[in-house]
Order: C-alpha cells, then sequence, then structure tokens
C-alpha cells in the first residue's frame, strides 16, 4: 500500500508543475499592458526597455480605473463614438476588473448614443447580469427600456432632426451653423463617411474650423491635402500601429516541492508566465520580456530577460521566466513585465 501511494504522489508531483505553466495560457487576463511609446514617437526611434509595461494582478486595479476616468471624461465632452474603442479595449485587457466591468455600461451609454442600438442592448444587458444593483445599474435599466419601447421612436426622432437641418441648410447655403450641426449629428450617429464629406466641405468654405476642438479630433488632412476620416476604427489601428507590443494573460505561480520534503518545506521557485502579441501590420524584431520580481519595499530580488525574436503581424508568443533568487518565497510581493523591440 505505501509502495503505491508513493507512486501516484511521484506521478502527481511529475504532472503538477506542467499543469500550472499552462494555466497562464487559457486564465482570464491578470497583468495589464501600459504600452508605453508615445504617440508622437517616429515609427523608425528603437522603444526603450520601459516603454510597454505589464504589471502584476495586483496594479491592474489601478490601471483600469485610470483608463475609465478617462473614458467617462470623453463620454461627457460628447465624444462618444471615439470612445468606443477604448472602452473595448479595457473590457480586453482586463475582463474581471471592477472598472471593466463598468466600462460594459458606457459601452452600451456610448453606443445608445450613436444610434447602433442592438450593440448598446448587448453591453448594457451583460453589465446588468454582472451588476444588478450598481451605481449605474437604474440608468442602465432605464435605457434597456427605452431600447425595447422607443427604439423606433428615437429614430424617428432623429429623422427628424436631420430633415430639420437639411431644411435650413436649403434656406442659406453660406449658413455655417445649421451646416457644422448637421456634420457633427451625423457624427454622433456613427454615419462617419457621410460626416466627414460634410466636414469636408465645411472647411473648403471655412478653413478657420480646421482649429475648432471637434472638428479636429474627427477629420484631418494628410501629407497630400487628402481628407482622412479619424473614425474609432481608424483611431484603433493608430493606437495598435503606434504601441504594437501588447503584453498580457500575465500571472504568477509557485513550484519545487519534492517527494521526500517536509510538509513544512517551501516552494523553491517563483513562475512569472504570460503572453506577448504584435498588435501590428508590420514586424516586430528583437522582442525581449524582462520580467523583474520584488520584495517589500522595492526591494529587486532578481531579474531575468526571455528572448523572443521576431513577432510577426498579429503573432502571440508565451513566455515563461522561472526564479529562485529569494530570501523567502513569501516576500515576493509583485513582479513586472517588461518588453522591448525594434521596427
Amino acid at each position: 500500500m505505501k509502495q503505491s501511494i508513493n507512486q501516484c504522489f511521484r506521478a502527481a508531483v511529475l504532472v503538477f508543475p506542467a499543469v500550472l505553466w499552462l494555466l497562464p495560457l487559457f486564465s482570464v487576463v491578470a497583468g495589464c499592458a501600459t504600452p508605453g511609446s508615445a504617440s508622437g514617437q517616429q515609427a523608425s526611434r528603437p522603444v526603450q526597455v520601459g516603454d510597454v509595461i505589464a504589471r502584476a494582478p495586483e496594479s491592474n486595479s489601478g490601471s483600469a480605473a485610470k483608463e475609465l476616468a478617462a473614458a467617462r471624461r470623453m463620454i461627457k465632452a460628447g465624444e462618444s463614438s471615439l470612445v468606443i474603442p477604448r472602452l473595448q479595449t479595457l473590457v480586453n485587457t482586463y475582463p474581471g476588473d471592477a472598472s471593466a466591468i463598468e466600462a460594459r455600461f458606457f459601452l452600451g451609454k456610448a453606443f445608445y448614443t450613436v444610434g447602433a442600438y442592438s450593440d448598446a442592448h448587448r453591453w448594457l444587458q451583460e453589465y446588468l447580469v454582472l451588476v444588478p444593483e450598481g451605481e449605474n445599474s437604474a440608468e442602465g435599466r432605464q435605457l434597456l427600456e427605452k431600447l425595447a419601447g422607443g427604439g423606433e421612436s428615437g429614430k424617428a426622432a432623429g429623422d427628424d432632426a436631420f430633415a430639420a437641418l437639411e431644411a435650413a441648410i436649403a434656406a442659406d447655403p453660406e449658413a455655417m451653423a445649421p451646416r457644422l450641426d448637421y456634420a457633427n449629428t451625423l457624427w454622433e450617429k456613427g454615419r462617419y463617411d457621410q460626416a466627414g464629406k460634410a466636414y469636408d466641405e465645411l472647411l473648403k468654405r471655412w478653413p478657420q474650423l480646421a482649429s475648432d476642438a471637434a472638428v479636429s479630433r474627427r477629420v484631418e488632412r494628410d501629407a497630400s491635402g487628402r481628407l482622412v476620416i479619424l473614425t474609432p476604427a481608424e483611431m484603433e489601428r493608430r493606437y495598435q500601429e503606434a504601441e504594437p507590443l501588447l503584453i498580457y494573460n500575465v500571472s504568477s505561480f509557485r513550484s519545487g516541492r519534492f517527494e521526500g520534503w517536509p510538509t513544512t518545506a517551501r516552494e523553491k521557485f517563483y513562475n512569472v508566465a504570460g503572453q506577448a502579441v504584435n498588435q501590428s501590420e508590420a514586424p516586430l524584431e528583437d522582442v525581449r520580456i524582462t520580467v523583474t520580481i520584488y520584495g517589500f519595499g522595492q526591494m529587486v530580488y532578481d531579474t531575468q530577460t526571455i528572448s523572443l525574436g521576431v513577432l510577426r503581424p498579429r503573432e502571440i508568443r508565451a513566455f515563461n521566466a522561472q526564479f529562485s533568487r529569494f530570501d523567502d518565497i513569501h516576500n515576493i510581493t509583485r513582479h513586472e513585465c517588461v518588453g522591448s523591440y525594434r521596427r
């Protein structure tokens, strides 16, 4: 009997580390990515270590909260269409975080504002399932009731507003105000191509509008003078091109207790695992992930750098670092993953 128990224990010890190593690959996002290349960065400049950071789970709530606060400011400023990709990124990066749960409500509200009622319904329902009684739950239910009973009437009211603006433009073609209101209304309803044409006409008649805060966030001219419409999809593409390396699914686990060890023995290794993805449409060269473990008072125990080589566009690669240089494994308070690359 004792020999049989020992055989079972030995098999479990052999299998358990492998299972632990695979867990991060299937986990809900536990790390955070704060891509660090500045929005004005030149594409040819090598990104320095520290430009892309993924922190331990305890740091995620702060990062997610900052993202949500920025998104709420955009919604308050009336930028519902532009905030949608930012909120979607927040939900995808920190799906279980409280801020990401609240982001679902604001996604529903933003989609409702731009007239995308099916998406609004989906996000609001998901939010209310997760938070039946919360800060925004009552407003979420009100929006769902409007969607259930007033979707068509809201659409009719929107059509009436467009008709009134078109009539005002026809009555006075040289008046700037109704044309600007018309372009803004098209944009807020998510009709970006039509809004772009309306803004183009406005800028041809009144070039000074190029410095208008709302107009400059929605359209711009490239080097050839062609008008570029800054839709949510275009802004998301630019974001991914400017900050292409995303580190996510970061988690840690302990390992290294073997057969014969006393039950009071501590694990020998502290492991950090995660994934890195190239979000851009161009390959990234010399991709490296530097993993650091910390103790109390910002003490650095150890650092390891994992080389991933070349990451092709949209390619995902897993990484893992194992540490044994520390005084006590329970004194490790957090870990940090920093990515670097060359274009």
